[in-house]
């Protein structure tokens, strides 16, 4: 595997199944199984980027307990958030 786009998705992958909580690890993890593999590299990038941050940050952002830093409130974040409100729904 020397495509280093094929590299990064699988490393996010991973970044998003073992996040540390059960409850990120169920949302973080489930959205990048269905959309990891039709994200834009800029996506990805977003995607990324997210994934640096602490787990009870996200999810607070994510749970609309607390408001994202400007950098973070772009299309994958606006996507994790309707996923986990449809994931929730169901």
């Amino acid at each position: 595997m020397t495509d280093p786009e094929e590299i990064l998705r699988q490393r996010l992958m991973y970044q998003s199944k073992r996040r540390g909580t059960k409850e990120a690890d169920m949302i973080i993890g489930q959205f990048a199984i269905e959309n990891i593999h039709s994200m834009t590299p800029e996506e990805l990038r977003q995607f990324g980027s997210l994934l640096e941050e602490s787990d009870p940050d996200l999810m607070s952002w994510i749970s609309g307990i607390k408001t994202p830093p400007d950098y973070h409130k772009n299309d994958i974040f606006k996507r994790i958030c309707n996923f986990k409100n449809i994931l929730l729904n169901h």
